[in-house]
Order: C-alpha cells, then structure tokens, then sequence
C-alpha cells in the first residue's frame, strides 16, 4: 500500500501533455526563477536593516518595527492559499506574472507610506500579492521541468527562497547607507516589473485547465491536504523551523550581541557560501526519504543553535554556527515542499501553498518569539530558538510513525 495522494476535482478528464515538447529549458528557466524567488521572499527581511532609519523617521518603537516584519509574512502566507489554487485552474504562467506586475505597484505604494501604521498595512497588502509568485514557480517547476533535471531546480528555487533572508538584508543595509531607506522598496518595484517581462518570456504557454468547474473546486484540495495525515507533522516542522529563521535575523538586530553594521553585515553574508552549495547536495540527499532529511536538518540546526547559546559573544564563532543552522534549514524547506507536491497529485500548486502557508504561518511568529526574548539577551533567544527546533524534531518522528503506519 503506499500514501495516497490528492484527487484534484477541478483536474480535466485529460490531463495536459508532459511530453518532452511541453518541457520547458531548464537553463533559461532557472535563472529567472531564481531571481524571481529572491527578490519576492526578500521583500519580508529588506525591512530589517531599515529599522534604525524608519523609526527615526516616523519615531515608532521596536514592536511596531518587528509588525512590520510579521505583517508581510501574513499576508504572503495568505497569498499562498488564496493564489495557489488559481495557478492550478488559470495557469502558472498567467498567475506569475499577473503576481509579478501586482506585486511591482503594491511595492512601490510601500515605499511611499508616510507613517508606521500605513507601512504595515501595505505591508499586508504587499505580502498577499508577493505571495502569489512562490506557489506559481514551484508548480511549474513540478509539471514543465525536464524529471531528470528537477530535483536540481527544486532545490536551487527553494533554496533561493531561503538565501533571500541573508542577501536581502545584505542589499538593503548596502542600500540605506548611501540612499535614503524608501529607496529599497522603489528599486524593488522596479525589478518586479523588468522580471515579469522575462517570465512572459522563459515561461511556457499554460496548458488546459479545468477552468469550466466552478471556482470553489480550486479551493476543495486545501482542506484535503490537511487530511493527509502524514504531511501534517512535516509542515509543523517546516513552520517551526521557518519561524527559528526569520526570529533570529531578527533577534541579532534586537538584542545588539553586535554593534557595527560590518559585524552584521560579516554574520548576513557568512551564511551565504552555505547556501551556495546546496543545490549541489540536492542529488546525494535525494537517496534519503523525505522525513530523514528533514530529520537531518533539524539535527543539523538544532546542534547550532545550542551552540551559539555559549558562543554568542564570539564573532568569528557565531558566524559559523549561523551558516551551520541555516545549512540545517535548507536541507528542510526544500524536502517539505517536495513532499507536498508529490502528495498533492494533479493539484500541486495547492498542496505546495499549504506547505509554504505553513512555513510563513511561522515567519509570522518569528519576529514577535525574537522581541519577547531579546530583552533576557541574545543566550534566551537562542535557547528559546533551540527548543522551537526540538519541537520540530519531534513533529517529523510522529510525521514518520504515521507514514509508515499509512503504508503498512
């Protein structure tokens, strides 16, 4: 018996060609992805170097900075649901660069807010519509990607999603110390929309779709993967996790174990060679089932984080053990998404906005876990940040118990 997987009804009685006419060219694909997946999870951490500029202007205090965080996160977790089922019935190509030009106005409308309260109603408004981009590409890469090549590109796109934590915090602390910190946001619109031309361009025309049923078919397969059972727990644990990485970006700015915008910066980009290499893990780590990498990086992160909890006052240390943890969480995002999507059947732009749902149901959390314990100094939040992670270990052992009892 193996786990069963989603039937989606607004599927068509034919199902489109996925022969190798309708594959898509991986190499002039995946560049455009990459950077599309960049620049759209990245508008959720190019606040954080902007903090100290921002409350000067419109002088608010670290909590309503830290919602400013949190309120992208809701709404692009929102945006999942909302646009993933749409990329499943209207197409992937279509609801990707609708999402990309949508995306491009709503940003430039954030970068002119006059006041804190405005900004983080934009950025509600922000995430919702960024969110409709992630579950567009990863459903695409799903269907149009040559099979032999896909495994790669998964991990490259997820991993780009997880980069855009450091590198964006990397562009925008270059940018607002030459600029003034709207420039961000300005900027960004305009690449929203020079990158909505090239996906008009790389992407393959969208094939048939079950578009005669009525809308609420799109929406039928989110509470059923909530009935898989065994998807349950990972998502926990991508949550979690999710929530360990966005909180302790975040905490660094909060409890200043660092001063100097080079120390932050050298802790931004010391993750950056990790997340370099690994697509290149994505083939080895392929011959482990899902819940064991899954396993394997919530170890990897947790063992770092406990770590930096003696280490923290360390630089050069806690530099390294950040890269550590974010290796962990990479291997992670990526095996849940993959999971989702294979357990998803024909509706897997839905069953991968649940997971990415999932994961920013947790970026949500993270800013507002780092202010509640960066007052006690940075050892609470990494601690506290530790025992999210166990948590999340203990998620994927019941994912696995219920697995193989699915299977048997």
């Amino acid at each position: 018996m193996t786990t069963p997987t989603l039937l989606d009804p607004a599927t068509p009685a034919t199902a489109p060609a996925t022969g190798a006419e309708s594959r898509a060219h991986t190499a002039r694909t995946l560049p455009v992805f990459v950077l599309s997946a960049l620049l759209a999870t990245g508008q959720m951490y190019v606040p954080i170097p902007l903090f100290t500029a921002m409350k000067s202007e419109w002088n608010a205090g670290s909590v309503v900075m830290t919602w400013i965080i949190s309120a992208f996160a809701f709404g692009y977790a929102g945006g999942f649901v909302l646009f993933g089922p749409l990329s499943d019935r209207y197409g992937h190509r279509k609801v990707l660069v609708t999402g990309m030009l949508a995306a491009a106005v709503v940003t430039l409308l954030t970068g002119l807010a006059f006041s804190a309260p405005v900004e983080v109603g934009l950025r509600v408004a922000q995430g919702l519509v960024v969110g409709s981009i992630p579950p567009a590409i990863m459903a695409y890469v799903a269907t149009r990607i040559t099979p032999a090549h896909r495994s790669v590109v998964t991990m490259s796109v997820a991993t780009s999603f997880l980069a855009a934590t450091v590198i964006a915090q990397i562009v925008s602390q270059a940018v607002v110390a030459s600029f003034p910190w709207r420039t961000v946001f300005l900027a960004s619109a305009a690449i929203f929309a020079i990158l909505a031309v090239a996906l008009r361009r790389v992407m393959l025309e969208d094939a048939p779709s079950g578009r005669e049923l009525p809308l609420r078919h799109s929406y039928a397969a989110i509470p059923a993967v909530l009935r898989l059972r065994p998807l349950v727990p990972m998502l926990v644990a991508g949550s979690m996790s999710m929530a360990v990485m966005v909180g302790i970006y975040t905490g660094l700015e909060l409890t200043g174990v660092v001063q100097s915008s080079g120390e932050l910066l050298t802790l931004r980009a010391g993750a950056l060679p990790v997340m370099l290499l690994l697509p290149l893990l994505a083939v080895p780590l392929a011959r482990l089932s899902k819940h064991t990498q899954i396993a394997l990086g919530v170890l990897v992160a947790a063992t770092a984080m406990v770590a930096a909890t003696f280490e923290g006052s360390h630089l050069a240390v806690l530099t390294v053990l950040l890269a550590v943890m974010v290796g962990g969480l990479g291997i992670i995002g990526p095996a849940v998404l993959q999971s989702a999507g294979e357990l998803g059947g024909e509706s897997r732009a839905a069953a991968m906005s649940v997971a990415m749902f999932s994961f920013y149901v947790g970026a949500t959390a993270g800013p507002l876990v780092a202010a509640a314990a960066a007052p006690h100094g940075f050892a609470a939040l990494a601690w506290t940040l530790a025992g999210l992670l166990v948590a999340a270990l203990a998620m994927t052992v019941v994912g696995l118990a219920l697995q193989r009892r699915a299977t048997n």
